[in-house]
């Protein structure tokens, strides 16, 4: 706890000492760590998120419908890609 200076019924905490430097640099290596792993924690969460995103829209089989201004909608047909130019040229 941090020390004291008495003000009559107020208690207010005194200013910190001075730290070796020994004592900053595993302070800083302890928020490097802290740092670490809460930027693991995050990317493994991510991708778990993202895995799973890929998972339920792979498992829910949905069909894609347009609100076209009628009472149920459009469904979207899926179109082939076109075909990939040649080079060729027709007489």
């Amino acid at each position: 706890m941090a020390r004291r200076a008495t003000i009559g019924a107020f208690s207010l905490p005194s200013a910190r000492g001075c730290l070796s430097p020994s004592a900053l640099a595993d302070r800083l290596a302890g928020y490097a760590r802290a740092s670490s792993f809460l930027a693991a924690a995050l990317f493994t969460s991510l991708m778990g998120s993202m895995w799973l995103t890929y998972l339920c829209l792979k498992r829910a089989e949905v069909i894609p419908y347009v609100a076209d201004g009628g009472v149920f909608g459009c469904e979207v047909r899926t179109l082939a890609r076109p075909a990939a130019p040649t080079g060729k040229t027709e007489p």
